[in-house]
């Protein structure tokens, strides 16, 4: 089992900061015109050193390597099984819209700027590695079906089956993988980059959200019916099922807590920021997200502890 107080510590720090960006948000302190360019930052300059960054600090193995692919693999197996869901999840929301976005917000998860962080703190630095090789899947299927989602009923939103092996998730695991391959040790400087860069993912992306959180009247927001159901589907049945179904075809105690922990994962930012550029209920992308991330503070360690429960149930 991954080590629950450190991520127990981690998830209740991303909280703070949080708060502390909402806070700042309400006092003027920052605005959205700095949130849209610090997202714009985050996904095309600090999210790809982060990817790198994990890959390059596990010691080289065919074994690191081919389980790596394996996180992969599986990853598109969990992948499906959280669209299934969230396909039935929807199916009764009258708006069109929000039933789009909300059938992507459950799909994906905010892997990437949280998930490797958290990952790391969990399982140590192969966790943050296996998190990078899930970039892949999480990237592969963003690029495909979830573009599918969101482009129904919609003539200005096009598939475009270059961004689905060209994007700031798989290539930066490809540079990575080729680095973390040939016998070759970058510079200390170069090194030290990527580490200080990676490093602003987590902090940043929760900036993000308490900036979305700020543009959200609480009252819209604790009102929702639709958001307390969706996030109840995302962060408690979803990495159950998936903890369920892993434990039922005897996977390996160390992909049962890895990938219930990456289904336990709030909705990805990507959901508010998809909705508001192609203005696809937007507010609705905005709570999700907001929302999911607050809330799995407390439910992503709750997870954590079920999966054990499960497992020991087997034994």
């Amino acid at each position: 089992m991954g080590d629950i107080t450190s991520l127990t510590n981690t998830v209740v720090t991303l909280f703070l900061i949080v708060i502390i960006s909402y806070i700042a948000c309400k006092l003027k302190l920052i605005d959205q015109t700095f949130t849209k360019g610090f997202s714009s930052f985050i996904i095309y300059v600090a999210q790809p050193f982060m990817i790198m960054n994990a890959l390059s600090e596990v010691d080289f193995s065919v074994d690191n390597l081919l389980r790596g692919f394996t996180v992969t693999g599986i990853g598109f197996g969990v992948m499906a099984v959280s669209a299934l869901i969230a396909f039935f999840a929807v199916s009764f929301f009258k708006d069109f819209d929000e039933k789009k976005i909300g059938q992507f917000g459950l799909i994906f998860a905010n892997a990437g700027f949280m998930g490797i962080p958290v990952l790391k703190a969990t399982f140590g630095d192969i966790g943050a590695f296996y998190g990078a090789f899930f970039q892949i899947t999480f990237h592969l299927t963003l690029w495909t079906y979830g573009m599918f989602i969101l482009s129904r009923k919609r003539d200005d939103i096009k598939f475009k089956p270059f961004n689905m092996f060209v994007n700031f998730g798989t290539v930066p695991v490809l540079i990575g993988v080729i680095l973390y391959i040939i016998p070759f040790q970058l510079p200390a400087p170069v090194t030290m980059t990527m580490n200080m860069l990676s490093s602003v993912c987590a902090p940043g992306s929760m900036v993000i959200v308490g900036s979305i959180l700020a543009s959200i009247p609480i009252k819209s927001l604790l009102t929702d019916i639709k958001v307390y159901y969706l996030a109840l589907i995302k962060l408690i049945v979803l990495p159950a099922v998936i903890c369920c179904l892993f434990v039922l075809f005897g996977m390996s105690e160390e992909f049962v807590y890895l990938f219930t922990l990456l289904a336990a994962l709030p909705t990805a930012t990507n959901t508010a920021m998809y909705a508001q550029k192609y203005e696809i209920a937007p507010q609705s992308g905005a709570k999700i997200a907001s929302f999911t991330t607050v809330f799995s503070m407390a439910t992503v360690p709750l997870m954590m502890y079920f999966a054990g429960l499960i497992l020991s149930l087997r034994s």
